[in-house]
């Protein structure tokens, strides 16, 4: 049997696309109802470095959401789907930026050396007892559609 260029892409083309129609048609999240999670992180009033990470747990499962706040405090959680939060009753818990995230392996030795590097552990905007899902107080119970979760963190 003799193949031409052409058959060979049209049958290449075929295969590919009948994989990508198979790819993808499930989710990764539980079965359930889902709703989404944004809100405003603050100590004492003000907004939080941007950089920090909001956690949600459920521990019923252990499942997670994460939202990264932005320099105005805001976040938008996310998990493993996309936006869509499964419902249910979450810890939350609250930790600082990674300040040496960013920065290539040279300067933060350089910062280092010069005692400039920033500790996240001495990040006073976020209180220790915010930072952990055992220790926090922090709860949220998420119901279906658009819900707001605003934390307030005081010492």
């Amino acid at each position: 049997m003799k193949f031409s260029i052409s058959s060979f892409a049209i049958l290449t083309s075929f295969a590919v696309l009948g994989g990508v129609a198979g790819c993808g048609g499930g989710s990764n999240l539980p079965s359930g109802d889902t709703g989404t999670v944004r809100g405003r992180v603050t100590y004492n009033g003000n907004p939080v470095p941007a950089g920090c990470t909001v956690v949600f747990t459920r521990d019923e499962d252990g499942l997670l959401g994460t939202g990264t706040v932005d320099s105005s405090g805001d976040y938008l959680l996310r998990m493993r789907d996309g936006l869509k939060i499964v419902v249910g009753v979450y810890r939350v818990s609250v930790s600082p930026p990674d300040v040496a995230a960013n920065l290539d392996q040279d300067e933060i030795m350089r910062l280092q050396q010069a005692g400039k590097l920033p500790d996240p552990a001495k990040v006073k905007e976020v209180p220790l007892k915010y930072r952990s899902p055992e220790d926090s107080t922090l709860i949220c119970d998420v119901q279906p559609g658009a819900n707001t979760f605003d934390i307030d963190m005081k010492d």
